[in-house]
Parts: C-alpha cells; sequence; structure tokens
C-alpha cells in the first residue's frame, strides 16, 4: 500500500460511462488526496463532464470502481456493476457538493434560501444554526448585501459564488466544479477564479474541469488530460504543460495556444 493511502479521498479505477451504447469514459483511472487540487482538462467531448458526474451519481457508471474515504459506492462483480443503496449514494453525494456551469440556483428562493436548502434538507440541520452559518460563509464570499436578492437580481459572476457558497455550507469533503466559469462573460471571471483560488489556499480539496489552462498551471497541485474517454496523461502542471508525452496533449496545448 502506498503511504499516501490514508490521506486518499476519491479513488477511481476502471471507470466506463455508455449513453446508448456509446463508451465516454473507457477506464479512467486518478486518485484525489486531501487537500489537493485536481485539474481535469482536455478536449471538448472527451469525457471531463460525465467524468465529474459519475463522481457524486449525478450520472450513473456502467463498470468500475468509485471508493470514497475507502468504502466503495460501486464496483464490479461477475461482470456487473454494483451500486450502493441510494441512502449512502445521498450521503457521499453530500460531502461531493458540486458547482454547475449554469449555476442551478432555484430561481424561486432568495440567495440565503439557497444556500440553506441543503443543509436544512438534507443534512437535517437545525434551521437557525443553518441561516447563521450561511450568513457567514457569504459574508465571507462578498456576498452580504445580495443575501435577500433572487437569482434574476445577480449578476452570472454573483450566481456562481452563491453556487459555491451553497456548496460549502454542505461541509464537503471534496468539491466538484464543472466549467465554473464558461458561462460567465469575460469580465466577471475573474472573480469567480479568485474565490476558488482563495479555498485552495485555505486547504479545500477540489476538482476543477476547466478550460482556463493559466489558472489550472497556477493552482492545480495534479492535472488530469482527459481525452477520448480516459486519463491520457498526469502529473503536476508544470510536468504537464512544459513536457507533454502524448501528441494528443501536444495537439491540445498547440490547439489552445493558438
Amino acid at each position: 500500500m502506498d503511504r499516501h493511502d490514508d490521506q486518499i479521498v476519491v479513488r477511481i479505477e476502471g471507470l466506463r460511462k455508455e449513453f446508448n451504447g456509446v463508451q465516454v469514459l473507457k477506464g479512467v483511472d486518478l486518485s484525489i488526496r486531501a487537500g489537493e487540487v485536481a485539474f481535469i482538462i482536455g478536449p471538448s467531448g472527451g469525457g471531463k463532464s460525465t467524468l465529474l458526474r459519475c463522481m457524486n451519481f449525478l450520472e450513473t457508471p456502467t463498470g468500475g470502481t468509485i471508493k470514497f474515504r475507502g468504502e466503495a459506492l460501486c464496483h464490479e462483480e461477475n461482470g456487473s456493476i454494483r451500486i450502493k443503496p441510494e441512502s449512502a449514494i445521498r450521503q457521499a453525494r453530500a460531502k461531493m457538493p458540486m458547482v454547475f456551469q449554469h449555476f442551478n440556483l432555484f430561481n424561486h428562493r432568495n440567495v440565503l434560501q439557497n444556500v440553506i436548502e441543503g443543509p436544512v434538507r438534507v443534512l437535517k440541520q437545525d434551521r437557525e444554526k443553518a441561516i447563521g452559518e450561511a450568513q457567514e460563509i457569504l459574508r465571507s464570499l462578498g456576498l452580504s448585501a445580495e443575501m435577500e436578492k433572487y437569482p434574476a437580481q445577480l449578476s452570472g459572476g454573483q450566481k456562481q459564488r452563491v453556487a459555491i457558497a451553497r456548496a460549502l455550507a454542505m461541509d464537503p469533503e471534496v468539491i466538484l466544479f464543472d466549467e465554473p466559469t464558461s458561462a460567465l462573460d469575460p469580465e466577471l471571471v475573474s472573480g469567480v477564479l479568485e474565490t476558488i483560488r482563495v479555498l485552495a489556499q485555505k486547504g479545500r480539496t477540489m476538482v476543477v474541469v476547466s478550460h482556463e489552462m493559466g489558472f489550472a498551471r497556477s493552482l492545480a497541485d495534479q492535472v488530469y488530460f482527459v481525452a477520448d474517454g480516459v486519463v491520457r496523461e498526469s502529473g503536476p502542471p508544470d510536468h504537464l504543460f512544459n513536457n507533454p508525452q502524448t501528441d494528443q496533449l501536444k495537439r491540445f496545448m498547440s490547439s489552445i495556444l493558438r
């Protein structure tokens, strides 16, 4: 056993996912350690977002193993996928919340109501306790003046910071980010990236699917290059960006640096 195995929060082995007979993930292996910021990069259609959605079972894997804190949430047995009961999946998902590309806020609830929804309904927290903690999180993200506003009254950057606050309110072990800046106007991107950077400095464990290569290079501990449904290369950002080994990564780097 690797001496760092006890630090691994999420371990994925041989993960596969099919949609209507088409293999989108073809055997993905990766491990996420506590306090690590991992970026998943790669061309569109390569399986990045599907991989992220399988991690917390928004998509059901077709095959392979996903372990969270050493417990197998799914595994293969006699050629079939075996998945833990829905109650166990919900518990794991609560500890691995996702920040979506398009925010996914409740439009009929204000900012504070959006943030306390998970703690109250899923974690069964006392409502007043949840409100106090949510207010503190929102203040820390510069959203003090927006607590009573509704999503339609917010900028895209503010909506994404509310989505991040909602994830933080779940007291997560891992936060999953699916292209968190791709739906934002260019002038709003930097504020969201800075929020993620501050979370990294505080030691948050995060997995980020992103096309922001400069951000990945400066922030990631580990980068996974996913193409054609598999991890083609992985390693520290300086190694991956300065010394790509595969033709796929070389082509990808050339295309984004044009």
